[in-house]
């Protein structure tokens, strides 16, 4: 750690992009804080650019107020990013679709790092990364041990992670096309769903930039933006057996409320089941293993209760 000074860092516009910003009253309230107590928190700091703290530098380097700074070790701009996703993730005024892009942003880039690092595209040996965020936590897993990694880091399954990680590329690839579509729809200007961004991602650049100037129109709602956006045309493929039979058979209509009744109506039996066990097991006697398992289950349940209501509340 370094001694309380001022000192002139970098600002990487790229970094910044990850951190949502504050609000002004949010801002106003930092700046006053500052004043009367100093800067208490260091800034994060990589090769001399800032991690975490643009708001904390920008306030103390015009105010000519000292502050201290701490070094990250890091080896590329990969992991620099990637800190940055888990560092924002450890906020508590995060926004849910905020959440959702940076698990699955850290999940592509630590997965892209990984397969670097046992590819030998690295030569040096990896030095120990001074972060809580990434302690045990080696950039050498392949793509489903980083899965599996990154579910027990936020309760969440594994598949979750994977569905997230594709949300960001495709928010990312969207952004490459229209840059201003996407703070908008992270700080829930554009309400829109993930299902409705993937699709709007595999449009070509010119029908997502003639989508996009039509969800940045005003507040948009997901029922709104699921309207702006059209599914696209894909055709249904032939199987080999039905076209032997020379035609192709008429396949029952899809009803999604089939699958939603039907999971609403074993879910009863799963919290007949808790309940039953609440009752009738003494907590004192269990042991920690069964109890650990017990907790990582509740645990993945709760989030996979939260993706489903995100989805109903999304699609409402």
């Amino acid at each position: 750690m370094a001694d309380y000074k001022i000192y002139e860092l970098k600002i990487d516009e790229d970094f910044k992009y990850f951190i949502p910003p504050l609000s002004s009253d949010e801002r106003m309230q930092l700046e006053e804080n500052i004043i009367q107590n100093g800067c208490r928190e260091p800034i994060c700091v990589w090769n001399k650019t800032i991690l975490d703290g643009h708001n904390r530098y920008e306030i103390c380097t015009r105010l000519q107020i000292p502050f201290k700074i701490s070094y990250i070790f890091l080896r590329s701009r990969e992991e620099a990013v990637a800190w940055i996703c888990a560092n924002q993730l450890g906020r508590r005024n995060i926004s849910d679709v905020a959440r959702w892009y940076l698990i699955g942003k850290r999940y592509t880039l630590e997965k892209i790092i990984g397969a670097h690092n046992a590819a030998g595209t690295n030569q040096y040996m990896r030095k120990e990364v001074r972060s809580k965020m990434y302690t045990g936590s080696p950039f050498d897993d392949d793509a489903c041990r980083t899965r599996e990694r990154l579910g027990k880091e936020y309760h969440l399954c594994s598949a979750t992670i994977a569905k997230y990680g594709d949300y960001s590329e495709s928010l990312d690839s969207i952004s490459k096309v229209e840059p201003l579509l996407l703070p908008k729809i992270l700080s829930g200007q554009v309400k829109i769903s993930q299902e409705n961004v993937l699709e709007l991602a595999r449009h070509s650049p010119s029908d997502i930039k003639r989508l996009s100037s039509g969800l940045m129109e005003d507040t948009i709602s997901y029922a709104e933006a699921r309207n702006i956006i059209p599914k696209r045309k894909v055709q249904k493929k032939i199987s080999y057996l039905e076209t032997l039979n020379g035609s192709v058979k008429n396949m029952p209509t899809y009803d999604p409320d089939v699958e939603i009744l039907s999971l609403a109506f074993t879910i009863p039996s799963w919290v007949s089941s808790i309940s039953r066990v609440h009752s009738s097991v003494n907590f004192i006697e269990i042991s920690d293993n069964a109890r650990h398992r017990l907790n990582e289950a509740l645990g993945n349940l709760k989030a996979t209760i939260s993706v489903m209501q995100a989805a109903i509340k999304e699609d409402s």
